[in-house]
């Protein structure tokens, strides 16, 4: 069982929505979300990671972030990526990783700001592997790529607040526990 943080950036695009169950695996477990903590095992304790995320967020203001630019990683997920507040998003998930969550921060990953919209990998993405290397499914990406292109993302939004996650072990099921505001 694991505990996460994220931001909902609340888009009501169907198409998106669309594509993004066509080729974003994990798309029936979670609506469109930027993760600011990756999933951490519950036995943290869930109070003392709300007392963190709490504790961190209450010293921000919220912040603008303009998500328009489309972007594949290493492992093969296509992202939608801020142009404008990424510095914030990553002092933001910077901060986050301080204090009981310092030992989770994955050193070896370099922290995309992003929004998952599909994996084009020819095998199936690990949480517990994501650094294995695999091929990519050149056609099923470039129709994807296409389809998101025609889509013409461009999404200011301002992040003034997260919800704390909760994710089965099998990530086959995800409830909200927690929002919680910035400065609060």
């Amino acid at each position: 069982m694991y505990l996460a943080l994220v931001y909902y950036p609340a888009i009501d695009w169907d198409d998106l929505h669309k594509l993004r169950k066509r080729y974003d695996p994990y798309a029936h477990l979670m609506r469109e979300h930027m993760p600011f903590v990756f999933p951490v095992d519950e036995k943290i304790g869930r109070n003392k990671f709300k007392m963190h995320i709490s504790a961190v967020l209450r010293g921000w203001k919220p912040f603008d972030a303009h998500f328009c630019k489309l972007q594949k990683t290493p492992d093969h997920w296509l992202m939608l990526t801020p142009e404008e507040g990424n510095a914030d998003v990553v002092r933001l998930h910077d901060a986050l990783y301080s204090g009981i969550l310092a030992p989770f921060l994955r050193k070896d990953l370099p922290f995309v700001p992003h929004i998952s919209l599909g994996h084009f990998g020819n095998e199936q993405w690990e949480l517990e592997k994501p650094l294995k290397k695999i091929g990519l499914d050149v056609p099923k990406y470039e129709k994807a790529l296409s389809e998101f292109e025609s889509v013409n993302l461009d999404l200011w939004r301002t992040i003034d607040q997260l919800t704390i996650v909760f994710l089965d072990q099998a990530l086959t099921k995800c409830t909200d526990l927690e929002t919680i505001e910035f400065g609060r």
